[in-house]
C-alpha cells in the first residue's frame, strides 16, 4: 500500500531542518506509533515521551498529527481511539498502517529475533510488548568485529583500495597476512563474509569476519593484479574491482520443489512454508559465489540424500545443471 501524500510531504519537510537530529524525528515518531497500535494494540503519550525524551505537549501534537494523517489517508480510516477507562490510544477495528513495511510480519519477526539475540539496541527497537521467544541456532557474540576492522573495509570497498589483514584461518595454526582489495559482503546463512580479491593467491575469496583479527588503514589506490601466466610464457592481468568478480556478478538459479517422496499432506505444508503454489517449483537465485552454501543451507547439496526422507524438505530438480554451473563434482 502506498503511503499518503502527507507522509511525503512530511519527509520532505524534515530534509529542510537545519538540525541534523530533527531531520527525521518527527517522522520517526510517526512511525514509532504505527507500530506500537500495529503490533501492542495501544500507545498513549507517556510511552513518546520516555522513548523520544520529549515533552508531554510534543507528544499530544504528535498523535493529532497522526489522527490527521490516516483520516487523509486512502482509504480514510480511524486507526487509533481513545479509551478513557484505560486512559490510553487503543487500536482501532479499522487499522491499517501508514508504514505498512515497517509493520509487516516480515520486519516484526526480524527484529524480534534480533531483541531475543540481543543484536538490536533498545534506542532501535520499538517494542513495548515482547514475546518470549526460543532460539535453536547459534549466533556469533556482539561486537567481535571491531568498529576498527569494518571502517577500514568499508572504507577500501567505498574508493577501491588495499588493505592489508591478518587473518586466522581454521585449516591453520598460525595467522596469515593477505594483501586484498574488498569489494562486498555476504552472509551465508550462519557467519557474515567479506568478499575481496587476494593478491597473494591471485583470485577472489571469502573471508570469515569474525577471523580477521587485524587491518592496517587503507590508503592505495588498488590496482589490476599482474602475474606470470600459469599456462602461458608471458603475464596476465586481471581486474580486482567488484565488477570484475565473475562468480560474485554470475546468478545461478536453483530450481526447487516440495520433496515428492513425501505424502501429499506434508509437501503441502512445505509449499506453504516456501510460499510455493501447490505441486509447484520455486525458483531461487543465488550469486555463483554462494552457490555452495545455499546448496548446504537449502539441504539439497547431494550428500544429505543419505537422510530419511522427512529431513530432507526440498529437492533440487535442476541439480546437474546447478552443479556445472557452481564447477562442482555431480557423480553419483
Amino acid at each position: 500500500m502506498a503511503r499518503p501524500k502527507k507522509i511525503a510531504s512530511l519527509v520532505k519537510d524534515d530534509k529542510k531542518t537545519c538540525t541534523a537530529a530533527n531531520k527525521w524525528s518527527r517522522l520517526r515518531r510517526i512511525e514509532f506509533i504505527d507500530f506500537r497500535l500495529c503490533v501492542d494494540g495501544k500507545i498513549n503519550r507517556a510511552d513518546l515521551v520516555s522513548f523520544f525524551n520529549i515533552s508531554v505537549p510534543q507528544a499530544s501534537l504528535d498523535l493529532s498529527y497522526y489522527r490527521e494523517l490516516v483520516e487523509k489517508a486512502k482509504p480514510s480510516r480511524t486507526n487509533l481511539i481513545y479509551d478513557k477507562h484505560l486512559k490510553v490510544y487503543v487500536r482501532a477495528d479499522d487499522f491499517i498502517p501508514i508504514f505498512p513495511n515497517r509493520c509487516s510480519p516480515e520486519t516484526f519477526f526480524s527484529d524480534l529475533k534480533m531483541v531475543s539475540t540481543n543484536q538490536l539496541d533498545a534506542d532501535r527497537c520499538f517494542f513495548g510488548f515482547t514475546p518470549d521467544v526460543g532460539v535453536a541456532s547459534l549466533h556469533n557474540p556482539r561486537r567481535i568485529v571491531s568498529p576498527e576492522i569494518m571502517c577500514n573495509l568499508i572504507d577500501a570497498m567505498r574508493a577501491h583500495l588495499v588493505l592489508h589483514i591478518v587473518y586466522s584461518s581454521v585449516s591453520s595454526n598460525k595467522k596469515d597476512d593477505y594483501l586484498i582489495a574488498p569489494h562486498s559482503f555476504g552472509f551465508n546463512g550462519l557467519r557474515w563474509h567479506v568478499r575481496a580479491y587476494c593478491y597473494d593467491s591471485h583470485t577472489y575469496k571469502d573471508y570469515v569476519l569474525t577471523r580477521i583479527v587485524s587491518t592496517e588503514k587503507p590508503r592505495t589506490a588498488a590496482p589490476s593484479d599482474r602475474f606470470p601466466d600459469p599456462i602461458g610464457n608471458g603475464f596476465k592481468e586481471i581486474g580486482t574491482g567488484g565488477k570484475d568478480d565473475k562468480d560474485w556478478n554470475e546468478i545461478v538459479v536453483f530450481k526447487l520443489k516440495a520433496n515428492p517422496a513425501l505424502d501429499e499432506g506434508s509437501r503441502r505444508g512445505i509449499e506453504m512454508d516456501y510460499g510455493i503454489e501447490k505441486d509447484g517449483i520455486l525458483e531461487y537465485e543465488v550469486k555463483k559465489a554462494l552457490g555452495f552454501y545455499a546448496l548446504r543451507n537449502l539441504m539439497v547439496a547431494k550428500e544429505f540424500k543419505a537422510l530419511p526422507d522427512y529431513e530432507r524438505h526440498l529437492v533440487l530438480i535442476n541439480e546437474d545443471e546447478v552443479y556445472e554451473k557452481l564447477g562442482l563434482n555431480n557423480k553419483k
